[in-house]
């Protein structure tokens, strides 16, 4: 565990607790929120059914996001009944756009020449008649034009209608904006429309996807699935992974997952689509807002914090008040988390329904945090082998406290370790370094077995880490 943040999303670490509460910290949505509005006639309604990442060079941000010209538009001769009433099919086009940001808040659109929108290549579509793009830069690969791999679905059929997101399809690219669809498309076959991509996992050597089982044949309940690659290109079909059970209230289903892996936890953010049981399936209508899941191993999952909200829907009239969805995963701006999503003010279903893109900041490893009350209670852990170096907590204790004690694997204090001999932490920091009386790190215990025993009062500690 040397340099790896212990978060407290799961037991794993800890042995016992007492006077402590574990809380889910949701994120704070941005005051000067949306970010980005869509303006063009190419975009008409913008969604984040994709993909923003920062430059470890240069800091720019890039932002893969879903337009869609003529969705929601009423025309003679479109469909009269099912999920696409009222949907003017001819003139409905999925397009993939770019922007950039040089500090995530100001976004431009660049014109980029490359993709042609109603006769003029003036725009900033990289993709067209592609859905809910999500990409990733793939240094693993040695092929220079495969940088960039997108997964995507094709949102018309040889016959131009309007595809319902059956099958999930591939593309690859050099500098993520000059795409080459993959001509064996599409590579995973049942499924439906809500995909998210993982990446490359080392952990299974494997691509990992979060796509939709279909819903079009059998289980008619939209839930979970994972596929895998070893190639990009070959894909087993979506196996169940999270789906609703008892818990959840009658109707919830599972639109979508995207998936991000932290501090060896993968940490899912659950689109809870809230349906009506009056509405038979495939259930169309209803608000979705995210919850927080965790895996160990991206297969097994729990849900978080009691199944509340982790980025809720915002209050009636607001522009998040139907459907919030999420990026691929965070981005890491200074000590916060900074989550992309797209928002909408109806829930899902209406027609004509509008969508922006928003933000939300969470502090560093901030998801889950164990709280302690006006009276002192205490986190021990279980044992581990020290290998020396600073002991570093993540905590906010203004008008409170943290010390922490280190024991050994019977439970008895070291020397010069104990509650008393550690220096009263009652401040707010991410990094803070712990320090006692006569040490100012875990060397001289290096090599041996310890717990430590976190004393909390009127405070928050969300992670730790020891060394590194």
């Amino acid at each position: 565990m040397t340099g790896q943040k212990q978060l407290f999303i799961d037991d794993r670490i800890i042995e016992e607790k007492r006077g402590l509460c574990r809380t889910l910290n949701q994120p704070t949505k941005y005051a000067g929120n949306p970010i980005l509005d869509p303006i063009y006639p190419w975009e008409g309604r913008v969604t984040l059914y994709g993909t923003v990442t920062r430059d470890p060079g240069d800091g720019l941000f890039r932002m893969w996001y879903q337009g869609y010209a003529g969705m929601g538009i009423p025309a003679i001769g479109s469909a009269d009944s099912g999920p696409w009433a009222g949907f003017d099919a001819a003139n409905l086009l999925y397009t993939i756009g770019y922007a950039t940001s040089r500090d995530g808040i100001f976004w431009e659109r660049s014109n980029l020449g490359l993709v042609e929108f109603k006769g003029s290549r003036d725009n900033n579509i990289v993709l067209r008649d592609a859905a809910f793009g999500n990409v990733i830069r793939d240094e693993r690969d040695p092929d220079p034009a495969r940088l960039y791999k997108a997964l995507f679905f094709e949102a018309r059929d040889p016959s131009g209608t309007p595809n319902m997101g059956d099958g999930v399809s591939v593309a690859f690219s050099p500098d993520g904006l000059r795409w080459t669809k993959y001509e064996g498309n599409p590579v995973i076959q049942r499924s439906s429309d809500s995909h998210m991509l993982l990446g490359w996992d080392e952990n299974h050597d494997k691509y990992v996807a979060y796509a939709r089982p279909s819903v079009h044949e059998g289980n008619r309940t939209r839930r979970i699935g994972r596929a895998v690659s070893d190639d990009f290109v070959n894909w087993t079909d979506p196996e169940d992974v999270l789906v609703p059970d008892e818990e959840d209230p009658p109707g919830t289903e599972f639109y979508g997952m995207p998936v991000f892996q932290y501090e060896g936890h993968y940490l899912g953010q659950l689109f809870i689509y809230r349906t009506s049981v009056e509405e038979p399936q495939i259930r169309f209508y209803g608000t979705i807002d995210v919850q927080l899941a965790a895996s160990r191993d991206g297969i097994s999952w729990e849900r978080i914090g009691g199944r509340k909200p982790f980025i809720p829907n915002g209050p009636p009239g607001s522009i998040d008040a139907g459907e919030v969805y999420t990026a691929r995963g965070p981005v890491q701006v200074g000590d916060e988390l900074w989550f992309y999503y797209a928002t909408c003010a109806v829930e899902h279903g209406i027609t004509g329904r509008s969508g922006s893109i928003a933000l939300a900041k969470l502090r560093l490893d901030g998801f889950v945090s164990l709280d302690g009350g006006d009276e002192v209670g205490y986190m021990l852990t279980k044992p581990f082998r020290c290998d020396g170096g600073a002991l570093r907590i993540n905590a906010a204790a203004r008008g409170g406290a943290v010390r922490v004690a280190v024991l050994d694997e019977a439970g008895v204090q070291y020397d010069g370790f104990s509650r008393p001999d550690c220096a009263l932490f009652d401040g707010d920091s991410v990094r803070h370094k712990v320090t006692w009386r006569r040490n100012i790190s875990l060397d001289e215990l290096r090599g041996r077995r310890i717990r430590l025993k976190f004393y909390l009062q009127s405070a928050k500690l969300y992670s730790f880490s020891v060394g590194g």
